[in-house]
């Protein structure tokens, strides 16, 4: 177990009342909170002193004793009433995947309500968004030489459960289709997934030629947009008949692993409902590559990804 990981499950067990300062101290030592706050009147800074807020502390200016300000302010939870001890325990959850459904979250006294969760559920998306955001100026290339990219397109749609339930316009979908880059690194897994509005060899083919590195090793099927079409570009293509075999018998290729991907993310998706609407599934979307990118390849874990983009966020405030 990580010292972040250490240090944080030691903070939400041993909380109390008489704790909030340790609590505010530990947040401005890991970059969370702001730990220096300049004097909007007079722009000098401010020193700390103790309150009786939920927060324990809030800012103070020794020219201005009227205008306090709050510990909060400058970072995701100025807008928020939820204890700070409690953001934390929701981020630690967050950082699991959120297996837990909302209603035991409020049992456990994490947010008084589904609405509060959603808010903060909203606000460490845009974090993390933000965060693969300036991944994407620096450039999501994958593949190379000597490394194995699978390719596949799948359809993305909100189902009645049962084929039962209202069906009119209020709750009809339009089906839409997700084009997946996968590479394939041992057990390594980095995923590039983009909505197309249509399966075209020209819509796929520049996706491909803007995401995938030249000379790379394509695992495809014979979707006759980009079949036997890929070898002029720089890439080296292995197909297979889905129609005769799941693996081909002369190259081995198939596209397994990118079947099991798709089976994951939807699932994944559709427990949070996020395939409702389009920009909602644009955001799951990202949240996935967020996770494989950023996420799982951070030393001190998903937690400590999230920790670094929130205060890389609370910096541009």
């Amino acid at each position: 177990m990580t010292r972040l990981l250490q240090e944080l499950l030691k903070n939400i067990r041993s909380y109390d009342n008489t704790k909030k300062r340790r609590i505010v101290r530990w947040m401005q030592k890991w970059g969370i909170l702001k730990s220096r706050m300049q004097c909007p009147k007079c722009n000098r800074s401010m020193r700390l002193e103790k309150c009786d807020r939920s927060d324990g502390l809030r800012w103070v200016c020794k020219h201005h004793k009227s205008s306090p300000l709050s510990v909060r302010n400058g970072s995701i939870f100025t807008n928020s009433h939820t204890p700070l001890v409690k953001w934390l325990e929701f981020m630690y959850r967050f950082a699991q995947g959120l297996q837990l459904k909302q209603l035991a979250m409020i049992n456990d006294g994490i947010a008084g309500s589904s609405k509060t969760l959603t808010r903060m559920t909203k606000v460490l998306r845009k974090v993390c968004i933000a965060a693969l955001k300036r991944l994407r100026i620096r450039g999501m290339r994958i593949g190379g030489q000597h490394r194995f990219v699978v390719i596949d397109e799948s359809k993305f749609a909100h189902k009645r459960k049962y084929h039962r339930g209202r069906c009119g316009n209020t709750w009809r979908r339009k089906r839409q289709w997700v084009f997946g880059m996968l590479e394939v690194d041992g057990l390594s897994r980095r995923p590039i997934l983009r909505l197309v509005k249509d399966r075209s060899r020209q819509t796929l083919i520049s996706k491909i030629q803007r995401h995938i590195r030249p000379r790379t090793s394509i695992l495809t099927d014979e979707w006759r947009a980009y079949n036997r079409q890929l070898s002029q570009y720089g890439y080296r293509q292995y197909s297979v008949c889905h129609k005769r075999h799941f693996v081909d018998p002369g190259t081995g290729a198939h596209t397994q692993h990118i079947e099991r991907a798709w089976q994951n993310y939807k699932l994944e998706i559709w427990r949070r409902r996020g395939n409702r609407t389009t920009e909602s599934l644009k955001t799951h979307l990202k949240m996935i590559e967020w996770h494989h990118w950023l996420g799982v390849r951070h030393y001190d874990g998903v937690l400590g990804r999230l920790i670094h983009d929130v205060k890389k966020h609370v910096k541009t405030i």
